[in-house]
């Protein structure tokens, strides 16, 4: 019951529920889902959502795909969660996903970029 009553107060006074960063990004997630991608992008939101994802998630993270440049064939990917500003997160990016992506796509991907969300 105390918990609840704090919940409550808390809604009461109007404080910000969510914060606004937290807005944002959820934002760009929608704004992302709804782009129309090329096919080397939906290729790799497949590829992240089906291998890369579930594996995060279990840790407390989430990832999120969020460009693809064809001319430097660069994928750029948003770190949530546990996954934001892990030091470990780094070698997982470059010495997982990044392989991973090589490997199912060959020469469409050279390097994936991480930003921390």
């Amino acid at each position: 019951m105390e918990l609840r009553e704090c919940i409550r107060e808390f809604l009461v006074s109007g404080k910000d529920v969510v914060e606004q960063k937290a807005q944002a990004v959820e934002q760009n997630k929608v704004a992302s889902e709804e782009k129309q991608w090329d096919e080397t992008s939906k290729q790799i939101i497949d590829i992240l959502e089906e291998y890369v994802k579930p594996a995060v998630a279990s840790d407390g993270g989430n990832i999120l795909f969020q460009e693809y440049e064809e001319s430097t064939k660069k994928v750029h990917v948003v770190l949530q969660g546990a996954c934001s500003g892990c030091p470990s997160s780094t070698f997982t990016l470059k010495n997982g996903i990044e392989t991973m992506l090589k490997n199912m796509l060959g020469d469409k991907v050279s390097e994936v970029v991480a930003i921390n969300g």
